[in-house]
Protein backbone atom coordinates (compact mmCIF):
# COMPACT_ATOMS: atom_id res chain seq x y z
CA UNK A 1 0.00 0.00 0.00
CA UNK A 2 1.65 3.27 -1.02
CA UNK A 3 1.93 6.42 1.49
CA UNK A 4 -1.60 7.74 -0.38
CA UNK A 5 -3.91 5.17 0.96
CA UNK A 6 -2.71 5.09 4.50
CA UNK A 7 -3.38 8.80 4.59
CA UNK A 8 -6.97 7.86 3.31
CA UNK A 9 -7.23 4.78 5.93
CA UNK A 10 -6.51 7.57 8.34
CA UNK A 11 -8.83 9.80 6.67
CA UNK A 12 -11.93 7.39 7.35
CA UNK A 13 -10.64 5.62 10.38
CA UNK A 14 -9.67 9.11 12.64
CA UNK A 15 -12.85 10.84 12.89
CA UNK A 16 -15.28 8.00 13.97
CA UNK A 17 -13.08 8.06 17.10
CA UNK A 18 -12.60 11.77 17.68
CA UNK A 19 -15.70 13.57 16.24
CA UNK A 20 -15.28 16.42 17.72
CA UNK A 21 -12.32 18.59 20.06
CA UNK A 22 -14.65 18.06 23.16
CA UNK A 23 -15.99 14.88 22.56
CA UNK A 24 -14.70 12.25 25.14
CA UNK A 25 -13.58 9.60 21.86
CA UNK A 26 -14.30 5.48 21.93
CA UNK A 27 -11.08 3.65 23.47
CA UNK A 28 -12.24 0.60 21.94
CA UNK A 29 -12.48 2.31 18.69
CA UNK A 30 -9.36 3.45 18.93
CA UNK A 31 -7.71 0.38 19.51
CA UNK A 32 -9.26 -1.43 16.58
CA UNK A 33 -8.27 1.73 14.29
CA UNK A 34 -4.47 1.32 15.10
CA UNK A 35 -5.22 -2.80 15.15
CA UNK A 36 -6.15 -2.47 11.78
CA UNK A 37 -3.84 -0.06 10.25
CA UNK A 38 -0.71 -2.34 12.07
CA UNK A 39 -1.96 -5.10 10.21
CA UNK A 40 -1.85 -2.82 7.09
CA UNK A 41 1.54 -2.12 7.52
CA UNK A 42 2.08 -6.09 8.49
CA UNK A 43 0.90 -7.13 4.83
CA UNK A 44 2.30 -4.65 3.24
CA UNK A 45 5.88 -5.64 4.41
CA UNK A 46 5.02 -8.99 3.71
CA UNK A 47 4.55 -8.15 -0.13
CA UNK A 48 7.75 -6.32 -0.13
CA UNK A 49 9.73 -9.19 1.31
CA UNK A 50 7.84 -11.43 -0.90
CA UNK A 51 9.03 -9.64 -4.13
CA UNK A 52 12.14 -9.57 -2.88
CA UNK A 53 12.83 -12.96 -1.65
CA UNK A 54 10.16 -15.05 -3.40
CA UNK A 55 12.01 -18.20 -3.45
CA UNK A 56 12.31 -17.91 0.38
CA UNK A 57 9.83 -18.71 3.19
CA UNK A 58 8.51 -16.63 6.08
CA UNK A 59 10.89 -18.10 8.51
CA UNK A 60 14.23 -17.63 6.39
CA UNK A 61 13.47 -14.13 5.22
CA UNK A 62 16.53 -11.69 7.07
CA UNK A 63 17.27 -8.21 6.67
CA UNK A 64 20.69 -7.20 5.41
CA UNK A 65 23.39 -6.98 7.70
CA UNK A 66 24.02 -2.99 7.81
CA UNK A 67 20.15 -2.96 8.94
CA UNK A 68 21.28 -4.54 12.16
CA UNK A 69 22.41 -1.51 14.40
CA UNK A 70 19.45 0.55 13.05
CA UNK A 71 16.97 -2.47 14.42
CA UNK A 72 19.11 -2.47 17.85
CA UNK A 73 18.32 1.59 18.49
CA UNK A 74 14.95 1.16 17.70
CA UNK A 75 14.79 -1.52 20.40
CA UNK A 76 16.93 -0.37 22.60
CA UNK A 77 19.45 -3.35 22.41
CA UNK A 78 23.40 -2.98 22.65
CA UNK A 79 24.69 -6.01 20.52
CA UNK A 80 27.30 -8.38 22.12
CA UNK A 81 28.05 -11.10 20.13
CA UNK A 82 31.49 -10.45 17.83
CA UNK A 83 28.96 -11.91 14.77
CA UNK A 84 26.31 -12.22 12.60
CA UNK A 85 24.25 -15.31 13.53
CA UNK A 86 24.62 -13.91 17.80
CA UNK A 87 23.60 -10.41 16.62
CA UNK A 88 21.12 -11.85 14.80
CA UNK A 89 19.76 -13.88 17.81
CA UNK A 90 20.24 -10.63 20.12
CA UNK A 91 17.77 -8.84 18.30
CA UNK A 92 15.16 -11.55 17.35
CA UNK A 93 15.12 -12.70 20.60
CA UNK A 94 15.42 -9.18 22.51
CA UNK A 95 11.93 -9.27 24.12
CA UNK A 96 11.28 -12.93 25.15
CA UNK A 97 14.79 -12.20 27.28
CA UNK A 98 13.42 -8.80 28.94
CA UNK A 99 10.15 -10.84 29.71
CA UNK A 100 12.25 -13.53 31.45
CA UNK A 101 15.00 -11.40 32.69
CA UNK A 102 17.06 -12.89 35.74
CA UNK A 103 15.09 -15.99 35.22
CA UNK A 104 17.85 -19.26 34.67
CA UNK A 105 15.82 -20.38 31.49
CA UNK A 106 16.53 -16.65 30.22
CA UNK A 107 19.97 -17.25 31.30
CA UNK A 108 21.11 -20.27 29.76
CA UNK A 109 19.59 -18.94 26.31
CA UNK A 110 21.29 -15.62 26.26
CA UNK A 111 24.66 -17.71 26.99
CA UNK A 112 23.79 -19.95 23.89
CA UNK A 113 22.87 -17.96 21.42
CA UNK A 114 25.33 -15.33 21.89
CA UNK A 115 27.95 -17.59 22.36
CA UNK A 116 26.54 -19.98 20.32
CA UNK A 117 27.81 -22.85 22.34
CA UNK A 118 25.75 -25.01 25.03
CA UNK A 119 25.98 -24.13 28.20
CA UNK A 120 24.50 -26.09 31.78
CA UNK A 121 23.42 -23.07 34.19
CA UNK A 122 24.11 -23.89 38.43
CA UNK A 123 23.19 -21.38 40.50
CA UNK A 124 25.76 -20.47 43.93
CA UNK A 125 23.39 -20.26 46.18
CA UNK A 126 22.23 -23.71 45.48
CA UNK A 127 26.36 -24.77 46.12
CA UNK A 128 26.38 -22.93 49.70
CA UNK A 129 26.54 -24.58 52.95
CA UNK A 130 23.20 -23.76 55.01
CA UNK A 131 21.84 -24.58 58.43
CA UNK A 132 18.91 -26.75 58.13
CA UNK A 133 15.38 -25.66 59.36
CA UNK A 134 12.51 -27.17 61.28
CA UNK A 135 9.97 -24.91 58.93
CA UNK A 136 11.60 -25.23 55.71
CA UNK A 137 9.54 -28.31 53.82
CA UNK A 138 11.47 -30.96 51.87
CA UNK A 139 10.42 -31.46 48.10
CA UNK A 140 9.53 -35.30 47.27
CA UNK A 141 12.15 -37.40 45.59
CA UNK A 142 10.34 -37.56 42.59
CA UNK A 143 10.48 -33.98 41.60
CA UNK A 144 14.48 -34.80 41.82
CA UNK A 145 13.87 -37.97 39.22
CA UNK A 146 14.22 -40.32 42.15
CA UNK A 147 11.97 -43.05 43.70
CA UNK A 148 10.44 -42.43 47.12
CA UNK A 149 12.30 -43.53 50.15
CA UNK A 150 10.52 -45.67 52.26
CA UNK A 151 9.14 -43.90 56.29
CA UNK A 152 10.73 -46.79 57.70
CA UNK A 153 14.43 -46.48 56.10
CA UNK A 154 17.23 -46.91 58.21
CA UNK A 155 18.77 -43.19 58.90
CA UNK A 156 21.48 -43.75 56.35
CA UNK A 157 18.77 -44.09 53.29
CA UNK A 158 16.93 -40.89 55.17
CA UNK A 159 19.89 -39.15 54.87
CA UNK A 160 20.09 -39.56 51.26
CA UNK A 161 16.81 -37.84 50.54
CA UNK A 162 18.02 -35.01 47.69
CA UNK A 163 16.61 -32.36 49.16
CA UNK A 164 18.29 -32.19 52.23
CA UNK A 165 20.68 -28.99 53.06
CA UNK A 166 23.32 -31.70 53.44
CA UNK A 167 27.21 -30.26 53.54
CA UNK A 168 29.26 -33.38 54.22
CA UNK A 169 30.34 -35.65 51.65
CA UNK A 170 29.25 -38.87 51.93
CA UNK A 171 31.92 -40.77 50.89
CA UNK A 172 29.65 -44.06 50.16
CA UNK A 173 28.57 -43.13 47.19
CA UNK A 174 29.37 -41.34 44.26
CA UNK A 175 27.53 -38.14 42.58
CA UNK A 176 27.67 -37.74 38.76
CA UNK A 177 25.21 -37.39 35.46
CA UNK A 178 23.84 -40.27 34.53
CA UNK A 179 21.36 -41.29 31.34
CA UNK A 180 17.98 -41.47 32.04
CA UNK A 181 14.92 -41.29 30.23
CA UNK A 182 13.14 -37.58 28.91
CA UNK A 183 10.27 -38.07 30.81
CA UNK A 184 11.98 -37.69 34.01
CA UNK A 185 11.24 -35.20 35.94
CA UNK A 186 14.87 -33.87 36.76
CA UNK A 187 16.33 -34.55 32.94
CA UNK A 188 17.99 -32.01 30.94
CA UNK A 189 19.01 -32.75 27.48
CA UNK A 190 22.37 -31.62 25.99
CA UNK A 191 25.03 -32.39 23.38
CA UNK A 192 27.92 -34.39 24.29
CA UNK A 193 30.57 -34.41 21.52
CA UNK A 194 27.54 -34.48 18.97
CA UNK A 195 25.34 -37.04 20.42
CA UNK A 196 21.85 -35.24 22.65
CA UNK A 197 21.57 -37.35 25.74
CA UNK A 198 18.81 -36.59 28.19
CA UNK A 199 20.49 -37.04 31.92
CA UNK A 200 19.74 -36.12 35.31
CA UNK A 201 21.94 -36.11 38.75
CA UNK A 202 22.02 -38.68 41.06
CA UNK A 203 23.76 -39.30 44.88
CA UNK A 204 23.68 -35.37 45.17
CA UNK A 205 25.22 -36.10 48.54
CA UNK A 206 27.97 -38.19 47.57
CA UNK A 207 31.67 -37.36 46.18
CA UNK A 208 31.23 -35.86 42.86
CA UNK A 209 32.66 -38.34 40.52
CA UNK A 210 32.83 -38.71 36.52
CA UNK A 211 33.65 -41.47 34.14
CA UNK A 212 37.13 -41.34 32.15
CA UNK A 213 36.15 -42.03 28.49
CA UNK A 214 39.37 -44.13 27.60
CA UNK A 215 39.32 -45.82 31.46
CA UNK A 216 35.74 -45.77 32.44
CA UNK A 217 36.49 -47.85 35.81
CA UNK A 218 37.31 -46.64 38.39
CA UNK A 219 35.55 -43.11 38.17
CA UNK A 220 38.03 -40.07 39.07
CA UNK A 221 37.14 -37.56 40.91
CA UNK A 222 36.29 -34.27 39.15
CA UNK A 223 35.17 -31.26 41.85
CA UNK A 224 33.75 -27.85 39.85
CA UNK A 225 32.31 -29.80 37.08
CA UNK A 226 29.06 -29.34 36.04
CA UNK A 227 28.36 -33.09 37.44
CA UNK A 228 29.55 -31.32 41.29
CA UNK A 229 26.56 -30.19 43.02
CA UNK A 230 28.65 -30.40 46.51
CA UNK A 231 28.07 -28.01 48.99
CA UNK A 232 30.78 -25.93 50.56
CA UNK A 233 31.25 -23.19 53.02
CA UNK A 234 31.74 -19.56 50.32
CA UNK A 235 34.07 -19.21 48.06
CA UNK A 236 35.35 -15.80 48.70
CA UNK A 237 38.11 -15.77 45.74
CA UNK A 238 37.50 -13.70 42.73
CA UNK A 239 36.15 -16.23 40.08
CA UNK A 240 37.26 -17.49 37.14
CA UNK A 241 37.06 -20.85 35.54
CA UNK A 242 38.37 -23.23 38.59
CA UNK A 243 37.35 -21.65 41.73
CA UNK A 244 34.73 -19.16 43.23
CA UNK A 245 31.61 -20.82 42.06
CA UNK A 246 30.07 -21.96 45.75
CA UNK A 247 28.83 -17.96 46.14
CA UNK A 248 24.97 -16.45 46.70
CA UNK A 249 26.03 -14.34 43.97
CA UNK A 250 27.76 -16.32 41.50
CA UNK A 251 26.34 -18.16 38.42
CA UNK A 252 28.56 -20.65 36.78
CA UNK A 253 27.63 -21.34 33.21
CA UNK A 254 29.34 -25.06 32.62
CA UNK A 255 30.60 -25.51 29.22
CA UNK A 256 32.50 -28.06 26.71
CA UNK A 257 35.99 -27.02 25.50
CA UNK A 258 35.98 -26.12 21.90
CA UNK A 259 36.78 -29.11 19.37
CA UNK A 260 38.16 -26.87 16.73
CA UNK A 261 38.84 -28.10 13.38
CA UNK A 262 38.90 -32.06 14.94
CA UNK A 263 35.14 -32.52 15.86
CA UNK A 264 34.44 -35.78 17.36
CA UNK A 265 31.70 -36.15 14.84
CA UNK A 266 33.19 -35.81 11.52
CA UNK A 267 33.04 -37.07 7.74
CA UNK A 268 35.51 -38.60 6.03
CA UNK A 269 36.69 -39.29 2.54
CA UNK A 270 39.76 -41.01 1.11
CA UNK A 271 42.00 -38.83 -1.79
CA UNK A 272 41.98 -41.69 -3.66
CA UNK A 273 38.12 -40.85 -4.69
CA UNK A 274 39.30 -37.02 -5.63
CA UNK A 275 42.43 -37.73 -7.21
CA UNK A 276 41.64 -38.34 -10.08
CA UNK A 277 39.19 -35.57 -10.89
CA UNK A 278 41.28 -33.28 -9.49
CA UNK A 279 44.38 -34.38 -11.66
CA UNK A 280 42.22 -34.00 -14.63
CA UNK A 281 40.79 -30.42 -13.61
CA UNK A 282 44.48 -29.43 -13.07
CA UNK A 283 45.77 -30.75 -16.49
CA UNK A 284 42.83 -28.19 -17.97
CA UNK A 285 43.79 -25.67 -20.77
CA UNK A 286 41.79 -23.41 -19.58
CA UNK A 287 43.76 -20.06 -22.18
CA UNK A 288 40.48 -19.85 -23.72
CA UNK A 289 37.63 -19.60 -20.74
CA UNK A 290 36.54 -16.33 -19.85
CA UNK A 291 37.27 -15.11 -16.44
CA UNK A 292 33.69 -15.91 -14.88
CA UNK A 293 33.40 -19.81 -16.24
CA UNK A 294 33.38 -21.74 -13.51
CA UNK A 295 32.42 -25.70 -14.04
CA UNK A 296 31.47 -27.79 -10.69
CA UNK A 297 30.89 -31.21 -9.67
CA UNK A 298 30.12 -33.05 -6.16
CA UNK A 299 31.24 -36.13 -4.50
CA UNK A 300 28.76 -37.47 -2.47
CA UNK A 301 28.12 -40.45 -0.41
CA UNK A 302 24.57 -42.15 0.51
CA UNK A 303 23.64 -42.85 4.49
CA UNK A 304 20.20 -44.52 5.22
CA UNK A 305 18.61 -43.86 1.80
CA UNK A 306 19.75 -39.97 1.76
CA UNK A 307 22.20 -38.55 -0.77
CA UNK A 308 24.90 -36.75 1.68
CA UNK A 309 27.08 -33.85 0.20
CA UNK A 310 30.39 -34.40 1.18
CA UNK A 311 33.13 -31.99 -0.78
CA UNK A 312 32.82 -29.55 -3.99
CA UNK A 313 35.00 -29.35 -6.57
CA UNK A 314 35.16 -26.13 -9.17
CA UNK A 315 37.44 -25.49 -11.79
CA UNK A 316 38.36 -21.62 -13.04
CA UNK A 317 40.68 -19.49 -14.44
CA UNK A 318 42.95 -17.23 -12.60
CA UNK A 319 46.31 -15.44 -12.81
CA UNK A 320 49.18 -16.42 -10.38
CA UNK A 321 52.61 -14.75 -11.07
CA UNK A 322 52.13 -13.82 -14.75
CA UNK A 323 50.49 -17.28 -15.86
CA UNK A 324 46.75 -18.63 -16.68
CA UNK A 325 46.54 -21.43 -14.89
CA UNK A 326 43.73 -23.36 -13.28
CA UNK A 327 42.25 -22.91 -10.24
CA UNK A 328 41.22 -26.08 -8.64
CA UNK A 329 38.99 -26.09 -6.06
CA UNK A 330 38.64 -28.77 -3.54
CA UNK A 331 35.94 -27.43 -0.34
CA UNK A 332 34.46 -29.57 2.50
CA UNK A 333 30.57 -28.95 2.62
CA UNK A 334 29.93 -30.48 6.59
CA UNK A 335 30.20 -27.76 8.72
CA UNK A 336 33.24 -29.35 10.21
CA UNK A 337 36.41 -29.59 8.26
CA UNK A 338 35.98 -32.95 5.47
CA UNK A 339 38.96 -35.46 6.73
CA UNK A 340 40.71 -36.17 3.95
CA UNK A 341 42.66 -39.95 4.36
CA UNK A 342 45.74 -40.56 2.34
CA UNK A 343 48.97 -38.92 0.77
CA UNK A 344 48.45 -36.44 -1.70
CA UNK A 345 50.80 -35.32 -4.48
CA UNK A 346 50.15 -33.05 -6.96
CA UNK A 347 52.84 -32.06 -9.61
CA UNK A 348 50.85 -30.10 -12.80
CA UNK A 349 51.28 -26.28 -12.56
CA UNK A 350 47.66 -24.95 -11.40
CA UNK A 351 46.72 -23.02 -8.30
CA UNK A 352 44.94 -25.25 -6.25
CA UNK A 353 43.01 -24.17 -3.16
CA UNK A 354 41.73 -26.42 -0.09
CA UNK A 355 38.44 -24.77 2.34
CA UNK A 356 37.04 -26.63 5.17
CA UNK A 357 39.76 -29.80 4.88
CA UNK A 358 41.38 -31.90 7.26
CA UNK A 359 44.21 -33.27 5.03
CA UNK A 360 45.63 -35.82 7.95
CA UNK A 361 48.27 -37.26 5.74
CA UNK A 362 51.19 -35.76 3.41
CA UNK A 363 50.09 -33.29 0.86
CA UNK A 364 52.88 -32.43 -1.37
CA UNK A 365 52.51 -29.66 -4.66
CA UNK A 366 55.25 -30.11 -7.08
CA UNK A 367 54.25 -27.15 -9.37
CA UNK A 368 52.09 -24.26 -9.03
CA UNK A 369 51.24 -23.00 -5.69
CA UNK A 370 48.41 -23.65 -3.00
CA UNK A 371 45.65 -21.78 -1.07
CA UNK A 372 44.07 -23.28 2.05
CA UNK A 373 41.45 -21.78 4.30
CA UNK A 374 39.68 -23.11 7.30
CA UNK A 375 41.65 -26.12 7.06
CA UNK A 376 44.10 -28.52 8.91
CA UNK A 377 47.43 -30.09 7.23
CA UNK A 378 49.60 -32.67 9.10
CA UNK A 379 52.40 -32.22 6.73
CA UNK A 380 51.95 -29.57 3.77
CA UNK A 381 55.73 -28.96 1.26
CA UNK A 382 55.22 -26.71 -2.00
CA UNK A 383 58.29 -27.84 -4.02
CA UNK A 384 57.48 -24.76 -6.36
CA UNK A 385 60.82 -22.11 -6.63
CA UNK A 386 59.13 -18.41 -6.69
CA UNK A 387 59.80 -15.74 -4.33
CA UNK A 388 57.48 -12.77 -5.63
CA UNK A 389 54.19 -14.65 -5.12
CA UNK A 390 52.94 -16.75 -2.59
CA UNK A 391 53.66 -20.69 -3.08
CA UNK A 392 51.82 -21.25 0.09
CA UNK A 393 48.78 -18.87 1.39
CA UNK A 394 46.99 -19.87 4.05
CA UNK A 395 44.12 -17.94 6.30
CA UNK A 396 42.92 -19.28 9.18
CA UNK A 397 44.96 -22.79 9.20
CA UNK A 398 45.99 -25.16 11.36
CA UNK A 399 49.62 -26.92 10.54
CA UNK A 400 51.68 -29.48 11.81
CA UNK A 401 54.52 -29.38 9.39
CA UNK A 402 54.85 -26.85 6.76
CA UNK A 403 57.66 -26.34 4.26
CA UNK A 404 58.41 -23.84 1.47
CA UNK A 405 62.02 -24.16 1.46
CA UNK A 406 62.40 -22.52 -2.14
CA UNK A 407 58.97 -20.17 -2.23
CA UNK A 408 57.79 -17.20 -0.20
CA UNK A 409 55.10 -18.59 2.15
CA UNK A 410 52.10 -15.99 3.55
CA UNK A 411 50.51 -16.84 6.58
CA UNK A 412 47.60 -15.39 7.93
CA UNK A 413 45.66 -16.55 11.44
CA UNK A 414 47.44 -19.66 11.60
CA UNK A 415 49.27 -21.94 14.15
CA UNK A 416 52.30 -23.67 13.35
CA UNK A 417 53.35 -26.77 15.57
CA UNK A 418 56.33 -28.50 14.54
CA UNK A 419 58.00 -27.16 11.69
CA UNK A 420 58.56 -23.96 9.85
CA UNK A 421 60.58 -23.88 6.14
CA UNK A 422 60.24 -21.21 3.93
CA UNK A 423 62.39 -19.18 2.09
CA UNK A 424 60.75 -15.69 2.49
CA UNK A 425 57.74 -15.35 5.38
CA UNK A 426 55.03 -12.97 5.43
CA UNK A 427 52.85 -13.70 8.78
CA UNK A 428 50.21 -12.10 10.58
CA UNK A 429 48.10 -12.73 13.61
CA UNK A 430 49.87 -15.72 13.76
CA UNK A 431 50.92 -18.81 16.62
CA UNK A 432 54.37 -19.84 15.28
CA UNK A 433 56.15 -22.36 17.78
CA UNK A 434 59.06 -23.71 16.04
CA UNK A 435 62.48 -21.42 15.37
CA UNK A 436 61.87 -19.84 11.61
CA UNK A 437 63.89 -21.98 9.72
CA UNK A 438 64.53 -21.28 5.28
CA UNK A 439 65.65 -25.06 5.38
CA UNK A 440 66.60 -28.08 7.17
CA UNK A 441 70.48 -27.56 6.68
CA UNK A 442 71.16 -24.46 8.44
CA UNK A 443 69.88 -22.41 11.32
CA UNK A 444 69.23 -18.98 9.41
CA UNK A 445 65.70 -17.82 9.53
CA UNK A 446 63.81 -16.71 6.07
CA UNK A 447 65.59 -14.13 4.26
CA UNK A 448 63.05 -12.27 3.55
CA UNK A 449 59.36 -10.79 4.67
CA UNK A 450 57.43 -9.38 7.86
CA UNK A 451 55.93 -10.62 10.73
CA UNK A 452 53.62 -8.77 12.94
CA UNK A 453 51.14 -9.32 15.66
CA UNK A 454 52.45 -12.69 16.30
CA UNK A 455 54.23 -15.24 18.76
CA UNK A 456 57.57 -16.48 17.14
CA UNK A 457 60.69 -17.85 19.00
CA UNK A 458 62.86 -14.71 19.01
CA UNK A 459 62.55 -11.12 18.64
CA UNK A 460 65.67 -9.44 17.49
CA UNK A 461 66.76 -6.16 18.85
CA UNK A 462 66.07 -2.93 16.48
CA UNK A 463 69.33 -3.02 13.94
CA UNK A 464 71.69 -0.04 14.90
CA UNK A 465 75.37 0.14 12.79
CA UNK A 466 78.48 -1.09 14.38
CA UNK A 467 76.45 -3.91 16.60
CA UNK A 468 77.32 -7.02 16.19
CA UNK A 469 74.48 -9.67 14.03
CA UNK A 470 71.61 -11.04 16.23
CA UNK A 471 72.65 -14.88 16.03
CA UNK A 472 69.48 -15.74 16.14
CA UNK A 473 68.24 -13.88 13.40
CA UNK A 474 70.90 -14.71 10.59
CA UNK A 475 70.76 -15.33 6.85
CA UNK A 476 73.66 -16.11 4.70
CA UNK A 477 75.94 -15.21 8.15
CA UNK A 478 74.39 -11.45 8.04
CA UNK A 479 71.50 -10.18 10.07
CA UNK A 480 68.01 -11.40 7.92
CA UNK A 481 66.53 -8.55 6.23
CA UNK A 482 63.54 -10.21 7.70
CA UNK A 483 61.23 -7.54 9.57
CA UNK A 484 59.57 -8.81 12.66
CA UNK A 485 57.69 -5.69 14.48
CA UNK A 486 58.46 -6.12 17.75
CA UNK A 487 56.34 -4.09 19.58
CA UNK A 488 53.24 -6.36 18.16
CA UNK A 489 54.63 -9.89 18.41
CA UNK A 490 55.80 -11.79 21.98
CA UNK A 491 58.04 -14.70 22.52
CA UNK A 492 55.43 -16.09 25.58
CA UNK A 493 54.15 -19.48 25.62
CA UNK A 494 51.05 -20.64 24.57
CA UNK A 495 48.57 -22.25 26.60
CA UNK A 496 46.24 -24.91 24.72
CA UNK A 497 44.37 -27.90 25.59
CA UNK A 498 46.46 -29.87 24.01
CA UNK A 499 49.29 -30.18 20.95
CA UNK A 500 47.50 -34.02 19.94
CA UNK A 501 47.04 -32.97 15.98
CA UNK A 502 44.07 -34.53 14.89
CA UNK A 503 42.46 -34.40 18.32
CA UNK A 504 39.50 -32.50 19.35
CA UNK A 505 40.26 -29.36 21.08
CA UNK A 506 44.21 -29.40 19.26
CA UNK A 507 45.69 -25.96 19.47
CA UNK A 508 42.48 -24.37 21.04
CA UNK A 509 43.35 -21.76 23.29
CA UNK A 510 43.18 -22.65 27.03
CA UNK A 511 40.93 -20.56 29.52
CA UNK A 512 44.46 -19.85 31.59
CA UNK A 513 46.28 -18.68 28.20
CA UNK A 514 47.61 -15.10 28.81
CA UNK A 515 45.49 -11.74 27.27
CA UNK A 516 48.24 -11.29 24.28
CA UNK A 517 47.14 -14.77 22.53
CA UNK A 518 43.13 -14.49 23.47
CA UNK A 519 43.18 -10.84 22.78
CA UNK A 520 46.30 -9.89 20.53
CA UNK A 521 45.63 -9.93 17.17
CA UNK A 522 45.34 -7.09 15.31
CA UNK A 523 41.52 -6.67 15.73
CA UNK A 524 41.80 -7.10 19.34
CA UNK A 525 40.17 -10.97 18.70
CA UNK A 526 42.76 -14.30 19.36
CA UNK A 527 45.62 -15.49 17.44
CA UNK A 528 46.27 -18.57 15.77
CA UNK A 529 44.14 -20.81 13.47
CA UNK A 530 41.11 -20.19 15.21
CA UNK A 531 40.82 -16.74 15.10
CA UNK A 532 37.47 -16.93 12.50
CA UNK A 533 35.77 -18.51 14.66
CA UNK A 534 35.55 -15.96 17.38
CA UNK A 535 36.02 -18.38 20.58
CA UNK A 536 37.46 -16.09 22.96
CA UNK A 537 35.63 -12.89 21.56
CA UNK A 538 31.93 -14.55 22.22
CA UNK A 539 33.29 -16.08 25.91
CA UNK A 540 33.44 -12.41 26.24
CA UNK A 541 30.54 -11.36 24.75
CA UNK A 542 28.26 -13.84 26.96
CA UNK A 543 29.49 -12.07 30.04
CA UNK A 544 29.29 -9.08 28.78
CA UNK A 545 25.37 -9.66 27.38
CA UNK A 546 24.90 -11.38 30.70
CA UNK A 547 25.28 -7.86 33.01
CA UNK A 548 22.24 -6.38 31.99
CA UNK A 549 20.26 -9.46 32.50
CA UNK A 550 21.80 -10.74 36.19
CA UNK A 551 20.05 -9.20 39.42
CA UNK A 552 21.94 -6.46 40.50
CA UNK A 553 25.10 -7.58 42.35
CA UNK A 554 25.12 -10.72 40.81
CA UNK A 555 28.28 -12.53 38.51
CA UNK A 556 28.23 -14.25 35.63
CA UNK A 557 31.25 -16.80 35.92
CA UNK A 558 32.41 -19.06 32.62
CA UNK A 559 33.77 -22.45 33.42
CA UNK A 560 34.92 -24.74 30.47
CA UNK A 561 34.39 -28.53 31.74
CA UNK A 562 36.20 -31.13 29.74
CA UNK A 563 33.74 -33.69 31.20
CA UNK A 564 30.82 -32.10 29.08
CA UNK A 565 32.95 -34.05 26.35
CA UNK A 566 32.22 -37.10 27.48
CA UNK A 567 28.86 -39.28 27.28
CA UNK A 568 27.30 -39.84 30.76
CA UNK A 569 26.90 -43.50 32.15
CA UNK A 570 23.84 -45.62 32.09
CA UNK A 571 22.06 -45.34 35.76
CA UNK A 572 23.71 -48.16 37.97
CA UNK A 573 22.24 -50.12 40.77
CA UNK A 574 23.56 -47.74 44.19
Amino acid sequence: MSAPGYARLLQEWLPAVWRERDETGDLDRLLTVYGELLDAFHSTLEQRLYDGFPDQDAQSRHCQDWLLPYFAQLLDVRLASPDEAGRRAELADAVAWRQRKGTRVSIEAIAEAVGRFEVEVQEGWKRVAITPRVDRPLLPEAAYGEAAIAADAVPAERARHPALPAATVDLRYCSRAVRCEESNPAAHTTTFAGQSVPWRQINRHGLPCTLNSQQPHPPSFTPDSFQDVSRRTVDLRTPNWRHGHAHPRRVPLFYAPQEGFFASQHQSLDWSELDAKVQQAAGTDVSGWSDDAVTTSTVDITVDGKTVHLAALSLSKTKWNGLTLPLVTVRGLAAAPLCILGAIELNQAAVYRFDNLWLDGATQIGAGAVQLAGCAAKQLKVLTVELDEPVIAAHACLFNEIEADAGLMQLEYCTVLDTLLAAQLNASDSILLPPLRADAAADDVPAAGCIRYSRLFHIPAPAKSGDAPDADWLSQGLRSPLRCFGNSCTTEQPRFWHRNFGQPGCCVLHPDAKSVFRFGAEDGGEMGAYHNLRYTLREQAVLDKLTEFLPVGMEAVLVADPSLACVPPEATQS
